[in-house]
């Protein structure tokens, strides 16, 4: 008689829960997700709108430009743990 808990993938997940982060995106993060979704959403608007893509291009360079100083100069990194760590 077998006591294994394995899953059909023959693993456990036991090892696959101790890889996985468990903690919320920190703003950084955030930032990092951002600037390509600004890209995106202003070629999205560029298509729909009928803009430029010189324009579209301009006004997704303004809000990534914007998120970057926001997240290197007003809410800079700083090194320690993370507000949520306990």
């Amino acid at each position: 008689m077998s006591t294994r808990t394995d899953g059909p993938d023959g693993f456990s997940g036991q090892y696959v829960e101790q890889q996985l982060p468990r903690q919320s995106p920190t703003r950084h993060d955030l930032v990092l997700a951002v600037i390509p979704a600004v890209f995106v959403l202003t070629l999205v608007a560029a298509v729909v709108l009928d803009l430029s893509l010189q324009a579209a291009i301009a006004g997704g360079s303004l809000v990534g430009a914007v998120a970057v100083v926001d997240a290197l100069f007003l809410h800079p990194p700083t090194r320690g743990r993370r507000r949520d760590d306990t």
